[in-house]
């Protein structure tokens, strides 16, 4: 018996024993115990403005709903209570298509507070999708208990007041203006369910997808191609991860170049580079075949199977964490939806936003959205979508970079995988980037380990790098593309490389330098002048450089830090020995505790700048922590290892560890997105479609916004998307107005008026929006500080659009 099969054995066991423990100490059923259920928001009438009168014998209320999706598990309802020191019973029962009793409940008035939340549950609903489901409420004679409803038709379905079953006399029923209940639905996702979505995307999206994964790594591995490799031998993954970062990073560049030259991308054009490049990466490949298998391992090892299993499961459990996702959530999404829709159109990198926006500078970043653009210019795929699942996408593939990183600091593939799964699945961060709609740092992270793992070794003078420093340059040139922040962050790792380093290789730091330099100097010097608006952006806001302590109160993070703490005494004990393995290690202790002190200019005196916070710098230290637990949790394995008598309890423990961590990483990344940072719901892209296709194209739409950071306003809900995906011109469009100080003026004036409005019923409020050029109201199915109800009594109003929750009025001349 070969000795992999014991450890495997013994890996085995540990899983096991993870497995029978969890078991036999959780009172739910083995399959809860292990998958506990994801719950998630179904439907959601969320408004009301109607208390209902408690039925009490005479009659019931009823409210007709139809579920979005299979699994139907909860009702979710705001009760009023009318009387109190009066008692009596509240009965809820729901009944399906045909007719048959799901569920009867009974609410006792004691102890209910007017305006308490009550939930109905009931076995999940398999087929509930598209069925339609009657809710009927019922009381005692002496029942002081109702709910809230809405004055407006909110949702697929209605709420009424109907006689009792059995009622003999026919005195009048009580009226209400109320025509949907205030309610929310919830529903269990099933294992059926979760396969259902993921072949679903891979249907709708899949197509776009392996384009992306031909489009990214195609200038990188030209590159590869192209450079004669003399290094070591690299696996095929390494080979592939270091591609995909190189093409990452040369895109922006590209179109950079293109611009400058006064050229302009169209979907032909990419479509012709991307077969062009091909064609000739394959003759390269054939050329420099011999060359090419002794530079790069293509056969294909267990290890590359487990790091391909690693990224799939990463994939489809970010798809999961999406799946009811239709637009890109937070504020960022639409303002980077702006940009790419502005590239799309231009097919050059973005100096201002027309045709869009009347702001005449952009000293922001346009790495990520070259990416974009370019698969918008080449598909059909629609901008929503693409922004949405390109992320996905791009976060999956980090955990690529990642072993990528590890593997050319410490050969060694066991460290890499670690590392990897630690960033594919139980980290917080980069998965939680998806909620923000964080698409530019996240590209850039992307690339930046393997630009640690490259400079690293080029400072250290390992075999066959110093030919490689026009890597390094390609590399840095492309991350201060992508994401100027997280190129400022990185800087620092080279001074620390280059002490500790001893100042050896100095000239081949510079030729990288001069390189990155040469090819980011037309942008450079354009964000040179507009850098007094980039630093406004961030003046004047409360706490801008506070320390998030809340990431470090979510899943395991916190154990992740001490963790990272045992790891560095393990790692500064190896160093103190001379061990020549924790030298980089203890590099990127030094590079992240640079950083803090950097950052931490306020509270030691030091000066600091808004270009950088303390915010951006945390949430990029995932991947400094997978380097670190990855090459000092491969070290320590191998101290285990040493004895015999440590082997075997250290294989079953690392089994057990390793499921704990599946199993909890899974659900995590399932369930990442925060509620509360979904602006655009599901029904409001169909509303933004009508409004693209029924209003002019001069029509000036009031949105509803709030006041998001500083003194900028933002999009409260699906209207935040209205200027990027119909044209038409928006009251609060993307953040990116406040780079023109008019506009900036005119948005805030705008929204500090109509927040203080308090009745939008009255005519005069109908004038005013007139007075705005205001031709147009959006209400997004999220909504604000427009009421609809509201709004759809005013005289000067029309309503022309209400589906799901989603209204669109017209301001009568």
């Amino acid at each position: 018996m070969s000795a992999k099969k014991p450890a495997l054995l013994a890996w085995l066991l540990g899983a096991l024993l993870f497995v029978a423990v969890r078991l036999a100490t959780a009172d739910a059923p083995a399959v809860e115990t292990l998958f506990p259920p994801i719950l998630a928001d179904d439907l959601n009438q969320h408004r009301l403005d109607t208390a209902l009168p408690p039925p009490q014998g005479a009659f019931v209320i009823t409210q007709s709903f139809t579920p979005a999706h299979d699994g139907l598990q909860e009702l979710s309802f705001l009760l009023v209570r009318w009387e109190e020191g009066v008692d009596g019973r509240l009965i809820f029962k729901l009944r399906d298509a045909a007719g048959r009793l799901v569920v009867e409940a009974r609410l006792d008035s004691t102890g209910v507070a007017h305006n308490q939340a009550h939930t109905l549950r009931f076995p999940p609903q398999r087929d509930s999708a598209g069925r339609p489901y009657r809710l009927e409420i019922s009381g005692s004679a002496t029942n002081p208990l109702s709910v809230w409803g809405y004055s407006l038709d909110a949702v697929a379905g209605a709420a009424a007041i109907a006689p009792a079953p059995g009622r003999l006399d026919d005195a009048p029923l009580p009226e209400t203006a109320a025509q949907d209940l205030r309610f929310s639905s919830r529903y269990r996702l099933t294992w059926g369910a979760a396969l259902g979505v993921l072949g679903g995307d891979a249907r709708q999206h899949g197509p776009y997808l392996l384009l992306a994964l031909l489009l990214l790594p195609l200038p990188g591995a030209l590159l590869l191609l192209i450079w004669p490799q003399r290094q070591a031998r690299w696996p095929a993954a390494v080979w592939v991860g270091v591609a995909l970062a190189l093409g990452v990073a040369a895109w922006p560049l590209l179109w950079q170049a293109l611009t400058l030259l006064g050229g302009r991308w169209t979907g032909p054009a990419l479509w012709a580079a991307a077969g062009v490049g091909w064609a000739a990466a394959a003759l390269l490949g054939a050329f420099r075949w011999r060359e090419a298998r002794r530079a790069v391992q293509w056969r294909a090892a267990s290890a590359h199977m487990l790091l391909l299993g690693v990224l799939l499961l990463g994939l489809a459990v970010r798809l999961l964490a999406v799946r009811d996702l239709n637009v890109p959530p937070w504020v960022d999404a639409s303002r980077h939806g702006l940009i790419t829709a502005v590239m799309i159109e231009n097919g050059q990198t973005i100096r201002d936003y027309a045709p869009f926006l009347a702001v005449d500078r952009f000293p922001y970043h346009f790495g990520f959205h070259t990416l974009a653009a370019s698969l918008g210019l080449m598909t059909d795929w629609a901008l929503p979508d693409l922004l949405l699942y390109l992320g996905q996408l791009l976060n999956a593939l980090l955990p690529l970079t990642v072993y990528t990183a590890v593997w050319l600091v410490t050969r060694r593939q066991g460290a890499g995988l670690l590392a990897a799964f630690l960033v594919a699945l139980p980290f917080f961060f980069p998965a939680y980037y998806a909620t923000w709609g964080r698409f530019t740092q996240l590209t850039a992270m992307l690339g930046m380990p393997v630009l640690l793992a490259s400079t690293w070794q080029l400072l250290r003078g390992a075999r066959g790098w110093r030919r490689a420093w026009w890597l390094v340059g390609v590399l840095a040139a492309g991350l201060f593309m992508l994401h100027f922040r997280v190129f400022v962050f990185f800087v620092p790792f080279v001074l620390v490389a280059w002490g500790v380093s001893w100042g050896r290789n100095g000239r081949w730091l510079a030729a990288a330098g001069a390189l990155a330099l040469m090819l980011v100097s037309p942008r450079a010097w354009q964000l040179w002048r507009l850098l007094a608006p980039a630093e406004a952006a961030g003046g004047g806001i409360a706490n801008y450089n506070a320390f998030p302590v809340s990431y470090f109160q979510v899943g395991w993070e916190m154990a992740f830090v001490w963790l990272a703490a045992a790891a560095a005494l393990f790692v500064l004990a190896a160093g103190a020995r001379r061990r020549a393995w924790a030298v980089f290690p203890v590099g990127l202790l030094l590079w992240v505790g640079l950083l803090f002190v950097g950052l931490s200019g306020e509270q030691l005196g030091l000066p600091q700048t808004t270009l950088v916070n303390m915010n951006s710098m945390v949430i990029t230290l995932f991947v400094p922590l997978a380097l670190l637990l990855g090459t000092a949790g491969e070290r320590a394995w191998r101290w285990l290892q040493r004895w015999r008598w440590s082997a075997v309890p250290a294989q079953t423990a690392a089994g057990a560890l390793l499921a704990a961590a599946l199993l909890f990483g899974v659900r995590q990344q399932a369930t990442i997105l925060n509620a509360e940072t979904i602006l655009a719901w599901p029904a409001d892209r169909a509303a933004l479609a009508w409004v693209d296709a029924n209003l002019p194209a001069d029509a000036r739409v009031a949105v509803n916004s709030w006041l998001w950071l500083g003194s900028t306003w933002a999009g409260g809900d699906g209207g935040a998307w209205l200027l990027p995906l119909t044209g038409r011109a928006s009251t609060t469009p993307p953040a990116d107005y406040i780079y023109d100080a008019a506009l900036a003026r005119e948005v805030a004036a705008f929204n500090e008026a109509a927040t203080a409005v308090e009745d939008w019923a009255d005519p005069a409020q109908a004038a005013w929006l007139r007075a705005q050029g205001v031709t147009h109201v959006f209400v997004g199915q999220r909504g604000g500080f427009f009421d609809p109800a509201a709004l759809a009594r005013n005289p000067g109003l029309e309503r022309v659009y209400g589906r799901e929750g989603v209204f669109v009025f017209a301001i009568r001349p």
